[in-house]
């Protein structure tokens, strides 16, 4: 017959095992749930800037995800408080770096809202402040009432010329705050190179529910409780029904 310090040590060893098990298994899910960050940024977050950078760039902390030169999912757009655009709609995407031309007007606020496709293959967007305080406005550019399409007129050339391939500036370490202005995020579908190629992001599976992951947990905790009563029990020599 077992004594109770034995059953008490393998109840602890069932437990262990089990709780070991369910903490691999929420593994994978965890991580199909880390999107990629905007970690730094030109022009940066909250920063105030005296000359126009010509350039956006966005670095984030992992590659993101496309299918050869294609941009869709990605968009970038440059606003005033007016609404008014100043991105070029074309956006040129280096592992982790975004990169898309604009062509700033007066000075003031300005709001970057950007939307990616994280390497886990789901999209991500997200959006920052920046002021501009020029010391001249001769080449301050008319921003566009609609977001512009790649390769047609924009705040940069307004007469739809050719849009310049973006040259990637030194990205500024940045912090973001999602929720600090309140401006609609671009649309899922992104402005295109019209020669890049066409596609959509390989899908990946949905990720499983917190709520699902609760429910495991509590499965996995009866039928550890039930293993634990059947050892004890059969310990005590008598079985189910005193058998």
């Amino acid at each position: 017959m077992n004594s109770p310090i034995a059953v008490a040590r393998r109840a602890v060893l069932l437990a262990a095992t089990a709780v070991a098990a369910v903490g691999l298994a929420a593994l994978p899910a965890a991580s199909a749930w880390a999107h990629d960050d905007l970690v730094s940024s030109n022009p940066a977050a909250d920063s105030s800037i005296a000359d126009d950078p010509g350039v956006v760039t966005l670095a984030f902390s992992e590659p993101l995800l496309s299918l050869g030169e294609s941009t869709d999912g990605f968009a970038l757009q440059v606003v005033d408080p007016e609404g008014l655009h100043y991105e070029s709609g074309c956006l040129a995407l280096d592992g982790a770096q975004v990169t898309s031309p604009v062509a700033l007007g007066d000075a003031g606020g300005y709001v970057v809202l950007w939307q990616v496709v994280s390497s886990d293959g789901h999209p991500t967007s997200g959006q920052f402040e920046f002021d501009y305080e020029p010391q001249s406005l001769a080449n301050a550019a008319d921003g566009l009432t609609q977001a512009p399409v790649c390769g047609e007129p924009w705040s940069g050339a307004p007469d739809g010329s050719p849009t310049p391939t973006p040259t990637a500036a030194e990205p500024t370490p940045t912090a973001t705050d999602d929720s600090s202005v309140a401006t609609t995020a671009p649309s899922t579908a992104a402005a295109t190179d019209p020669g890049a190629d066409s596609g959509d992001p390989a899908a990946a599976p949905a990720p499983l529910p917190w709520y699902a992951i609760v429910l495991i947990a509590v499965a996995a905790a009866g039928a550890l409780a039930v293993i634990i009563v059947i050892v004890v029990r059969r310990s005590r020599g008598g079985g189910f029904g005193g058998q």
